[in-house]
């Protein structure tokens, strides 16, 4: 199963609204997909698992994908929280 780590952009963290556009960008993916922030996981389609995680800015998460666009997922979902989540609106 594929794994990498990506570091939270977000400044505020790992919120309802980042963890929102997370689900959003997980869902377009028919792979299942876990983040994991120290010991707890979280299914990145799951808005409230992703919230549980309470990771903050510059923090490292695990990304786990298995499906038929694993590698594709894992690297959109890299993109996402590394980078588009530090953009301000």
């Amino acid at each position: 199963m594929p794994t990498v780590t990506a570091r939270i952009g977000d400044p505020v963290g790992l919120h309802l609204r980042a963890a929102s556009r997370i689900v959003q960008r997980a869902k377009q993916f028919d792979s299942e997909i876990h983040i994991r922030y120290q010991d707890t996981l979280a299914n990145a389609k799951s808005i409230l698992g992703l919230a549980s995680l309470v990771a903050h800015h510059l923090e490292p998460v695990e990304i786990t994908a298995e499906g038929p666009d694993a590698d594709e997922a894992l690297q959109s979902l890299v993109e996402l929280i590394e980078n588009e989540l530090a953009e301000t609106d």
